[in-house]
This record gives C-alpha cells, structure tokens and sequence, in this order.
C-alpha cells in the first residue's frame, strides 16, 4: 500500500509540474527550471546552496536496472526528469546505461541537470583502465570530478601494506594526468579502509600518505565513515585531513543497534549539521546517496532523493 501511494504521489507531483509548464506557457512562457524552483522547500537558500546538491544515481540503481536497452534509457530520462522537478541540478552518475557520452551529455542538458561527478572503474595496478577514454568521456560530460565507486574491496583483494600502497601510487600516477587535462581524481571509501590497519596506519590513512593533494581528493561517504572501525567518526577523518575531502555522500543511519541501516537522509542519527561545520568551507558538493534495497517493494528512491534535496536545502550549521 506504502509503495503503491508513493508511486501515485510521484505521479500527482509530474502531473502538477506538467500543468504548471503548460499554464506558463499560456502565460508567456516558464521553463521547466523555475518550476522547479517554484516548488522548492520554503526554507531553501538557508540551506545548502542548489548548486552544491548533488545526487548519487546509484540510489536508483535497482529502479533503472543495469541494461543498456531503451527501457532502461527510458527510465534514466524519467529519474532525470523527476529531479528535476524536485529541484536538483546535479547528478552523479554511476554509469551511462549504453549512451554514448555525448548521447547522455545531451539527455542531462535536456532536464537542466550537471554532472557533478562520476564513479566509473579507473582500474588498479596490473589491470589498469583506459583513462584517456575516461578524460575523453568526462570532458564531454562535462565533469570535473570522477574516481571508482570503491577501493577494490568487493571482494577484498589487497591484503598487504605493500599492496595499498602501490595501489595508492597507481591512482596518484592517473591523478597526475587527469589534473594536466584539468580533471580531479577522487577516492571514495566504505568502511573497510577504516578497518584495515597495518601499524598505526589505516588503509585511507595510506591511501592519503601516498598520493599528491594535487593529484587526488577525496570523497567521505559520511554513513561508511561513521560506521567503520579505526576512526571513531566523520568529524575525526575531516579534522585529520582537512581540505583533501572535497566532496560528501551525504548518507543518513538508522537508529538501533550500531551499526543501524542506510536510512532516509534526516531521518537517522548522523549529525549532519556538525559534521558540515567540521568541513568549513572545502566542501564542493553534497551527493545525497541511499543505496538501493534490491528486492525490498517498500523502499522508494524517489523518495529518499526528494527527502535528502529538501533536508539539505534546509540544514543549518
């Protein structure tokens, strides 16, 4: 019954903002853009800025699948298009679901929308990825930002100090080129580089050690900081490390027994408000992220995406 409401509410909104277009255009003309910025959350601009919110595609995943045929085109188009319309202007892909980059660059300008960063594989030491291709594509799309949505722990594969460094190496060597191209090569962590320790060094410690600020940044998913081992919280790793974490997945815990599961952004425990104080002024951009729950009918990430763009256009710190 939930899931059935909620797809009819995100029906309703669509509805409401077509009509809207169409009364505008009657009127003498309003772009799908002040639409959606007429149904902004109230209190918006006391918040973050718009033009820091961010989403992680990867919150869609099981609703657009992983296929590259015209249904799963076609659903990208409707997610682009409901973002829109809840006001975001970024987006952060995970991958271009069979476009080419200049096909998706075109389907993200049609909704108003950016691609403020990209999780694409950037490969490892022995089996490295074509990063002119990937300087190629993001240029195109017109991202600044882009790294792999994980050190290469799915499954765990380096198990030595010797070998994180050398990984670490590896990416500060392709964080050198891509910033000669006028890209950024980020990292992204989960818990795991929190709970690996050889010495006194964690393996986002050694990560950090071994790579150039110039050449590498990082991206702090705040739900895997606050639930790994060896840093107590986010505000710790930001304290430690400063302006090298340029940009957040903004991702909330439930309560209960730690650690609690990937929960709605604003309606878990993380302290989001003390954390983005912690950050200052170094934080380029928020990415809301819930990751999917492949086959549980009651999650709907539309709205956990419409929840995360209205908590941050609202937060205070």
């Amino acid at each position: 019954m939930d899931t059935m409401y909620r797809s009819w509410a995100r029906a309703l909104r669509g509805f409401v903002a077509v009509t809207m277009v169409a009364i505008g255009l009657v009127a003498g003309g309003v772009s799908t853009a002040s639409v959606a910025s007429a149904a902004a959350p109230e209190c918006a601009g006391r918040g973050v800025p718009t033009s820091k919110i961010s989403v992680q595609l990867w919150t869609f995943a099981e609703y657009i699948g992983f296929g590259t045929d015209a249904g799963t085109i076609a659903r990208t188009e409707e997610v682009f298009q409901s973002l829109s319309e809840m006001g975001y202007r970024n987006v952060e892909p995970f991958t271009l679901s069979g476009l080419t980059a200049e096909q998706y660059r075109a389907l993200l300008d049609e909704y108003g929308l950016k691609a403020s960063a990209r999780h694409v594989d950037v490969g490892r030491p022995g089996s490295p990825a074509d990063i002119d291709q990937i300087l190629a594509d993001n240029k195109t799309l017109g991202i600044k930002y882009f790294g792999s949505g994980s050190t290469p722990i799915f499954p765990l594969v380096y198990t030595t100090e010797a070998e994180w460094i050398a990984y670490a190496e590896y990416l500060d060597a392709l964080g050198a080129i891509a910033r000669q191209h006028g890209q950024t090569l980020m990292v992204h962590n989960h818990d795991i580089e929190f709970e690996e320790v050889f010495g006194d060094q964690t393996v986002f410690d050694i990560l950090m050690a071994y790579t150039d600020p110039k050449n590498v940044v990082f991206q702090l998913d705040l739900y895997w900081a606050t639930n790994g081992g060896g840093v107590a919280n986010p505000i710790d790793v930001i304290e430690r490390y400063g302006n090298r974490i340029q940009l957040f997945h903004v991702k909330d815990m439930a309560a209960g027994p730690f650690p609690g599961r990937i929960e709605i952004v604003g309606d878990g425990i993380i302290d989001f408000p003390s954390i983005f104080e912690a950050a200052g002024g170094s934080t380029k951009y928020y990415v809301v992220e819930h990751d999917p729950r492949f086959g549980d009918p009651t999650f709907d990430p539309f709205e956990a995406a419409q929840e995360g763009f209205d908590y941050l256009a609202c937060v205070t710190f």
